[in-house]
């Protein structure tokens, strides 16, 4: 067997790009067909969000903390590819679902397989490019996000009348499984030592410890985590989009599901490139660094993202608010990584990486969702024509308070109580 050669960094890049926008697609894949498959299995709306929300978010919590600490321990892309190997094979068996239980006993094992990719992807990608350069980088892999949720909806516009949902989700699946064979070939040249010598590789138990003593003592983390958690509490409203498009809002399920879908890649990809690259700009120039510039750059973006939900549907307000909401969670990732990245040792890059994700998908996007689709149940039972709005309005207004976590920490880089270099984080 050939041995595997290591990636250039924008080869890198390129690849975890293309594994970002596939997971992202498979993820989405429920919110895309979302009328089609309440419809088929007879969902109430909060079995919905179970599906689309507890039912995968819990355990991609859970094995994003595990697979960051693994990845830390052993090496980042043996866990990269028995994690698309898990998702590609488990969305494919997610087509077949017959009734409620089986698609949410199926959604656990897609949630493990796709929370590997994120800590192993930004713990490589902080490690091969630059300091200067890092937030630009981890954007563009998390163009990922906009372009994988914009294919998954426009794939369900297009594919969907052709195919239906259940061969949608077993073609995709497949292509996972081909993919995962491309990842084994990758060596990881950042991955931890084994166990010998004078420097052992740390235990799981050591590296947890030395996580939460960092969470205790490092507040620039904590509200750097806590920020990452309001900003998600938005996205906990996207399985709903297509719903609320078309039931309180008035599209065709199919149009809206091509439209949207096409303005989450344009705008999507927009927001990603922008947020990334501006925030390095920035840093360079401006005192406060990324932080505050990703703080700015929200407060500037929340006027659009109130009126979206009360603006005449089709109207230029209507889909510059649609437009405003897409950009803000694109362009989030790459500065707030970045700033994540830069204010944690490097040691522990992964790990802080994964429980970040744990804590985003069990509070913001389980339980934010749980929370929206029992809202909405309810306001539906009381006679509401409007018993989506009012819930997802909440959750708008719930995820800007991510604000001031990165104010807060904008102002400290400018009085000089934390620098924006992980360089001197690495020495910790």
């Amino acid at each position: 067997m050939t041995e595997a050669r290591p990636w250039r960094p924008f080869g890198l890049l390129l690849l975890f790009l293309l594994l970002h926008v596939l997971n992202q697609v498979d993820r989405s894949l429920i919110a895309s067909f979302g009328p089609e498959i309440v419809a088929e299995l007879d969902l109430t709306r909060t079995q919905f969000s179970i599906v689309s929300g507890l039912a995968f978010t819990v355990p991609y919590a859970l094995t994003a903390l595990t697979a960051g600490v693994l990845a830390d321990k052993y090496g980042r892309t043996r866990i990269m590819a028995a994690g698309l190997a898990t998702w590609s094979a488990f969305t494919a068996l997610s087509g077949l679902a017959r009734s409620f239980l089986t698609l949410a006993a199926v959604r656990p094992f897609v949630a493990t397989g796709e929370a590997t990719l994120v800590p192993t992807a930004t713990a490589l990608l902080s490690e091969k490019f630059p300091v200067a350069r890092r937030a630009t980088a981890i954007g563009v892999f998390f163009m990922g996000l906009p372009l994988g949720v914009g294919a998954g909806f426009f794939i369900a516009g297009q594919l969907g009348p052709v195919m239906g949902w259940r061969n949608v989700f077993i073609m995709l699946g497949l292509v996972g499984l081909l993919l995962a064979g491309v990842v084994l070939r990758l060596r990881d040249g950042t991955a931890a030592s084994p166990a010998h010598g004078d420097n052992p590789a740390p235990s799981g138990g050591a590296i947890l410890a030395d996580l939460g003593r960092e969470l205790r003592t490092n507040s620039d983390f904590r509200l750097s985590v806590v920020g990452s958690i309001l900003m998600h509490v938005y996205l906990a409203g996207n399985p709903f989009v297509k719903i609320w498009l078309v039931e309180e809002r008035g599209f065709r399920g199919d149009e809206i599901a091509s439209t949207y879908g096409l303005a989450v890649i344009l705008f999507g990809l927009l927001g990603a490139a922008f947020g990334g690259a501006a925030s390095d700009w920035y840093a360079r120039r401006y005192p406060g660094g990324r932080a505050m510039f990703l703080a700015l750059f929200v407060a500037l973006l929340a006027p659009l993202i109130i009126a979206f939900r009360f603006a005449e549907p089709g109207s230029v307000l209507f889909y510059a608010g649609m437009g405003a909401g897409i950009v803000f969670f694109s362009s989030f990732y790459g500065p707030a990584f970045a700033v994540m990245q830069s204010v944690t040792p490097i040691r522990l890059h992964a790990s802080a990486t994964g429980l970040t994700m744990l804590l985003v998908n069990v509070l913001a996007l389980g339980l934010g969702g749980l929370a929206i689709g029992a809202a909405s149940d309810l306001l539906a039972a009381q006679g509401s024509r409007y018993a989506l709005t009012g819930p997802l309005f909440a959750a708008d207004m719930l995820s800007l308070l991510t604000i001031p976590c990165f104010a807060v920490i904008g102002w400290r880089a400018r009085a000089g109580n934390r620098q924006d270099n992980s360089a001197q984080r690495a020495a910790a």
